[in-house]
Parts: C-alpha cells; structure tokens; sequence
C-alpha cells in the first residue's frame, strides 16, 4: 500500500533559489506524488499563486515537471495559465511550479451540482469554445503539443467571471511525427485514449478527452474507460458506450454521433483535428438552438449554484412582461363588467349621456381585450415554430 505523501500545512513558507519566500494559505487539492497549495508572495496580501509541489521525484517525474514549466513559459494563450517559476527544495526532497492563481471550480464540481449532473448543450458550446481554442494553439506549435490529461476536472472556470482556462500540463508531451513518444503513466479513466495504455500519442490523443469531456459534461457521466470498451468489443463485438443522445434524449443525434468518432477506440477512426470535431457539434442543426454570448455561474452556495444559459435569462426577462400583461387583461375584464351594469342603470333610469359614455368606453375595453387575444395568439404560434425548428 502506498504510503500517502506528507502534506506541508498552512503558514508554512517555501522559499525559493532567489530568496522569495510563499507562506501556504490553503491546500487546493492533492494526491499521490504531491499537492496544489494557494500560496501569498511573503509580505504582501493581494499578491496569490498556485504553487505545484513533485515530492520526492524519480528522473521521469522530474523531466515532466521541468517539461510543463518549459511549455507554459513560452505560450501565450488567455485560456492557460501563466507560470512564473519553476525550483527545487533539496531538504524537503520536493520540486515546485508557482503559477498564476485561478480562483473559480473546475467543471467537474461544477457539473455536479447541477440538475442531472449535466449541462446543456449551448452552455457546454460557450464552456468549451475557449478550451478548443487552446487545443488548436498548442496542436500549431512546432512541434505540437499534446496535452493529453483533458478532463472536466482540468478545466477551471474563474468565479470572477471569463472564460474557461485549461490546466495541468503534467502530461503535455511535444509530438514529432515518426518519432517515438513515451506511455504516460498518469491516465483518467474514462478521459485517456486507448493508445496512452499501449503506444505512443499524437493530437488525435486530445480529440478523444476533448470528446469524453464533452460527453461527461452534456451527459452527466464519464464514458467507460477505453480498455474496458475495448475488452466488451472484443468478446461482444459490440462497443459498450452508449450513444449520447441515448441518455439524454435532449441531445441532437448528430452531436452525439460526433461524440462517438471522436471517442473512436482507433486512432484512425476519429477527427483528425479538433477543428474537424468542433465543427461537428457546432453543425448547423445544433446552431439552431438558442445562441448564448455568456455564462452565469453562482459559486457562492454549493446547494444553490446553477449554470444560466439565454433561455432562462429570457424567460426572467418575459416574467414581468407576462404579469403586467395579466393585470391589464384583470383591469379590462372587471372595467367590461362595471361598464355593463352602469349601462344597464343608466337604460332603466333614462340617462342617455351616461349610457353612451358607457358604450363607448365599453367599446374601448372590447376593442383592447381582443388586441391582447391576438397577440398572446401570435405569441403562441411563434413560439410553436421555433420548438418545431428546434425538433428538425
């Protein structure tokens, strides 16, 4: 059994070769080779980062580390963090990372807590456009960079607002064509493509989480791990993950057709570019439903914190337009009523002047109450068309 590693608690400080000292505030996650500490630049209070800790590496752990920090200094992306440094604490056995601090929930958590464990499809559209847009940054370097580890749990969304940014480089490698590249040992089940257990990666290796989060994230279950879907083929011949829209029927049957080459168990059976998959869940028949230009994300209260996409902003904007509407038709109705029984006083008392005030005013009513029938109708019948659309 492994023993687990020693975690260093909170107002301790790390310093580094250049005499900068981190006073640890908080532990943002950890595992079995290290943690992630919110740590403050000492003597100063606003000044906060993330600090990345390797305890005790091997040469592989360590080449990886100094292999992530590399990475990232030298890209120059608004959906990656930003490093500053990268050191090493010889009496405490221990390599660390300082980078920028996102202060926010990863999309794990924060699907968790949504109805169903799941998103909707034009929220995950506007989630996910930035972390696309990452993917294709590093896929152009040269060489290309292969992330490797994209998950749901990798994908930050600051609670400030933004977009989403892209963590953990722990498993980045550059691809070079024809050469060789090395089995990760740190893979995410359900996330990690069949080839990071056997053979080497290339970007078509990123295609696959990037599809498997999407699926996560629209499904609100991790697909089954590759090795597991490539045993249930073997001796079935058939794959046992579930077409997407099989689980929520809600899903258009072409995104989750999409869902599924990318998720291919061979390599030459998916996109081969994340553009490729990305325009195939951005198709126009998924293009159809409601756009969304942001994303409302409360992460004050875990029981309460819901992800807003423009139908319900729309319906909180329809809200009071429908209650003032509902007063006016009341207001009418009783104004018809009073009308008919002044009318009728007037007709048995012989007013005349009364009585025709009272028809007009009458008519008036009649006339108002009968515009906010045909428009409610008109109302109705668009709505019933865009639903139709929506269904084709």
């Amino acid at each position: 059994m492994q023993q687990e590693p020693f975690i260093l608690p909170a107002r301790v400080s790390v310093r580094d070769p250049r005499g900068n000292r981190y006073v640890i505030e908080s532990v943002l996650g950890k595992g079995p080779f290290g943690g992630v500490y919110l740590v403050r630049e000492w003597g100063t209070r606003h000044d906060l980062f993330a600090l990345k800790e390797v305890i005790n590496p091997d040469k592989n752990a360590r080449e990886r580390f100094a292999f992530e920090c590399e990475v990232l200094k030298r890209l120059n992306h608004r959906a990656l963090p930003r490093v500053h440094s990268v050191f090493e604490n010889d009496k405490l056995k221990r390599v660390y990372l300082l980078m920028d601090y996102i202060a926010g929930q990863n999309l794990e958590v924060l699907r968790g807590e949504q109805p169903g464990k799941c998103l909707s499809l034009p929220v995950v559209q506007v989630l996910m456009a930035p972390i696309v847009d990452a993917l294709l940054y590093l896929h152009a370097q040269d060489p290309p960079i292969v992330h490797r580890d994209i998950k749901p749990a990798n994908i930050i969304v600051p609670a400030a607002g933004g977009e989403a940014m892209l963590a953990d480089f722990g498993s980045a490698k550059e691809y070079v064509p024809g050469a060789a590249t090395t089995v990760v040992g740190r893979r995410s089940p359900g996330y990690a493509a069949l080839e990071q257990y056997s053979s080497g990666t290339n970007p078509a290796t990123d295609v696959y989480g990037l599809g498997a989060t999407c699926y996560a994230l629209l499904t609100g279950s991790a697909p089954i791990d590759a090795p597991a879907r490539f045993l249930g083929m073997m001796s079935t011949g058939v794959d046992p993950l579930k077409p997407a829209n099989l689980l929520k029927p809600a899903i258009p049957p072409a995104v989750a057709e999409a869902l599924q080459r990318a998720m291919a168990l061979k390599i030459d059976d998916r996109f081969q570019s994340v553009e490729g998959f990305w325009q195939a869940v951005m198709d126009p028949v998924t293009q159809r439903l409601p756009r969304v230009s942001s994303v409302g994300l409360s992460q004050t209260s875990p029981a309460g914190r819901v992800i807003e996409g423009t139908e319900s902003v729309g319906q909180v904007q329809s809200a009071p337009r429908s209650k003032k509407r509902n007063a006016w038709r009341i207001f009418a109705g009783v104004l018809v009523i009073f009308m008919i029984g002044i009318g009728f006083f007037s007709y048995l008392r012989g007013l005349t002047a009364l009585l025709l005030c009272c028809l007009g005013v009458l008519l008036v009513a009649l006339v108002a109450l009968l515009y906010e029938f045909w428009r409610a109708r008109a109302s109705q019948k668009q709505a019933e068309s865009v639903r139709g659309n929506k269904r084709e």
